[in-house]
């Protein structure tokens, strides 16, 4: 065998090297578009789902009281109901604002059929139920085990549902998922 041949060999075998290695990464990048494609209608192995309370169960008792002073319990919840659980803080609650406003801002029924929560009593609070209360009746918890995360099963933040009166429709981890919630159910 010359130099020349053994050559061309090893470029050949590096060629192929190469060729296996891409097809392996573009497989991974495939795996992973449909992981966070799939992120919003459910939980990754080992990520807790955002809303323990599954769709078709109903929600838990619950009574809080708005922070214009309007009491709501799960009694007072007719229609469809867009709800969102956020906090302070929260990198990705903030990144889903925008989202939410515009969801919140389009809902049939308007302000009277959004329910936001906000959770915790951390720096910025004030300012984020600022913000949400253009678009929604806004609820807030400072306990970590208060009574909306228990009977909702707050399991990870941002957190957003649409209700039919008490019962879970749906609930994301992503607002964009979240469709508009219509008035079929008043």
């Amino acid at each position: 065998m010359t130099v020349s041949t053994a050559a061309v060999a090893v470029v050949g075998v590096l060629c192929l090297a190469n060729i296996a290695l891409t097809l392996a990464v573009i497989r991974r990048l495939n795996e992973q578009a449909r992981l966070l494609s799939e992120r919003g209608r459910a939980p990754a192995a080992g990520y807790p789902p955002p809303l323990e309370v599954e769709p078709g169960e109903r929600v838990g008792d619950f009574t809080v009281t708005t922070m214009d002073g309007t009491p709501v319990s799960r009694a007072d919840l007719r229609g469809s109901t867009l709800m969102a659980f956020m906090a302070p803080g929260c990198q990705s609650c903030e990144h889903s604002v925008p989202e939410f406003l515009a969801r919140a801002g389009a809902a049939p029924g308007g302000r009277d059929r959004v329910l936001a929560v906000v959770l915790g009593k951390g720096p910025g609070r004030d300012e984020l139920c600022a913000e949400l209360a253009p678009v929604a009746r806004v609820l807030t918890e400072e306990e970590e085990n208060g009574p909306l995360v228990q009977a909702f099963g707050v399991g990870a933040l941002p957190a957003f549902a649409v209700l039919a009166e008490d019962v879970m429709v749906a609930s994301y981890a992503l607002p964009e998922r979240i469709p508009v919630p219509d008035d079929t159910a008043a």
